[in-house]
């Protein structure tokens, strides 16, 4: 598979991925104006990522990029089961899964805490000490509660 048939690939992931954001952005409440919106920023960076897609896709199908349904097939399995991939796919379902099931689940700051604890232990490599994760994910979950609840008065949830 040549580079140009990976970025169309890449392009076409994205443009979905905008499309998505966008979409889910765009339909959240708004509260007083347009502006005053908490889906205006999602939204907007939503926008940009399929501005920048549809550049890639235009780019790489000028350079002979063309897709290859069969490749596609091909390559999901592979991908799936790469350690080197591994850091992506969890980097995509550990928010997920901490957005879609825990904050509903557990409320907000409970599933902070569960979420950053995991996402050190996964994720950082310079600290090896499993009981310091608990604490800093504590402390920050903290620091949040600080900021939203008391500084900016939000109620989170």
């Amino acid at each position: 598979m040549t580079s140009t048939d990976r970025d169309l690939r890449l392009g076409w992931f994205v443009f979905f991925l905008g499309l998505a954001v966008s979409w889910l952005s765009f339909t959240l409440p708004m509260r007083g104006e347009f502006i005053e919106s908490p889906g205006i920023f999602p939204g907007l960076m939503g926008l940009l990522l399929i501005l920048f897609a549809v550049i890639l896709i235009v780019r790489s199908l000028m350079k002979g990029g063309r897709i290859h349904a069969a490749q596609w097939v091909r390559s999901v399995i592979p991908f799936l089961t790469s350690p080197d991939h591994r850091p992506v796919i969890l980097g995509i379902i550990l928010p997920a899964v901490y957005i879609f099931g825990g904050i509903p689940v557990i409320g907000f700051y409970p599933a902070t805490v569960l979420f950053l604890t995991v996402m050190f232990y996964l994720f950082v490599q310079r600290w090896r000490r499993w009981f310091l994760f608990l604490p800093i994910a504590v402390a920050l979950t903290g620091l949040l509660y600080l900021i939203f609840n008391i500084l900016f008065q939000l109620q989170i949830r």
